[in-house]
């Protein structure tokens, strides 16, 4: 019998975590309590007592190297130190995970037990939300993603980019994320929502669920300005910011998604430098964008 269950609202994925080795809250995203609890399940995580994962945790899940592997009927979560060690699976429905854990209610020999432990939990949490936004039309995005107007829009870009700096202008409340976000359509919109892992700082992050007004890919080694990119432009740019997960299969799903993305919001390639006004420039954008619309209509 389990011993411990909770479940939340991410990415509008209603995702449950049911444990048999001791409560899971305290491995999760510390920013996971603010995303809402759902009921019922579209994706459920379950968390079971592992032998080899008990005896020796740091040897077990060390170094944090993650892959997927394809196998019929499921995908193999699988950790990397010289060679594979298979430490959960996933369905291929993506509905469903099971990853091996040693107690979670124990204490810990070293604290590095306990990091290695956490972390994993959490790429696994990771992948699985992956999968499933995948089969949904969606995917996580390596982006900041800020509210705007009642509207979501996402700066894309790689690590030193200038995502977390550039969120730093707008009021925690407007901030879905500075790292990783997701986008997903749902009834022929293109929704932006916040994920519960904020950045290297940490930080506030939101549900999110608003319409996806823009994307911005961040290019500050470019001089300053604002290019509207042709849709095979984007959608290469965009697959290239959205989490690997290595499996058979992956990419052609990503191209997907993101041709349907480009075709609902438009793309952009953005250059700005520290210390510009993003807020002001971000309602400079709007309503420029508002009046060639109102204009195209006439």
């Amino acid at each position: 019998m389990s011993s411990w269950r909770s479940s939340y609202l991410v990415a509008g994925i209603r995702l449950e975590i049911v444990s048999s080795v001791g409560d899971a809250s305290g491995f999760l995203p510390p920013n996971m309590r603010d995303f809402p609890p759902a009921g019922g399940a579209d994706l459920t995580v379950e968390l079971k007592e592992d032998e080899r994962a008990q005896a020796d945790p740091l040897k077990h899940f060390f170094p944090s190297k993650f892959v997927l592997t394809s196998r019929a009927g499921e995908l193999l979560f699988e950790g990397i130190n010289g060679r594979k060690r298979l430490l959960g699976n996933i369905s291929t429905q993506r509905d469903r995970g099971e990853l091996g854990l040693p107690r979670l209610d124990k204490p810990w020999r070293i604290v590095e037990e306990r990091e290695v432990v956490e972390e994993a939990l959490q790429a696994f949490l990771k992948a699985c939300l992956q999968l499933r936004l995948l089969k949904e039309g969606g995917t996580l995005l390596h982006a900041a993603g800020v509210a705007f107007e009642g509207e979501g829009y996402a700066f894309a870009g790689h690590t030193r980019a200038g995502k977390t700096t550039l969120k730093r202008d707008f009021p925690p409340s407007a901030v879905l994320g500075d790292d990783l976000v997701a986008v997903r359509e749902i009834g022929g919109k293109l929704l932006l929502f916040g994920t519960p892992w904020p950045g290297r700082e940490g930080g506030t992050v939101a549900y999110g669920g608003l319409p996806l007004r823009a994307v911005f890919n961040l290019h500050p080694e470019l001089p300053p300005g604002l290019r509207r990119m042709v849709p095979a432009e984007a959608v290469a740019e965009l697959a290239c910011n959205a989490p690997r997960l290595g499996y058979a299969g992956e990419e052609d799903e990503l191209l997907a998604i993101f041709s349907s993305a480009s075709a609902i919001a438009p793309i952009y390639k953005l250059s700005i430098r520290l210390g510009d006004d993003v807020p002001s420039w971000l309602e400079e954008f709007r309503l420029k964008e508002d009046q060639e619309h109102r204009q195209g209509a006439g």
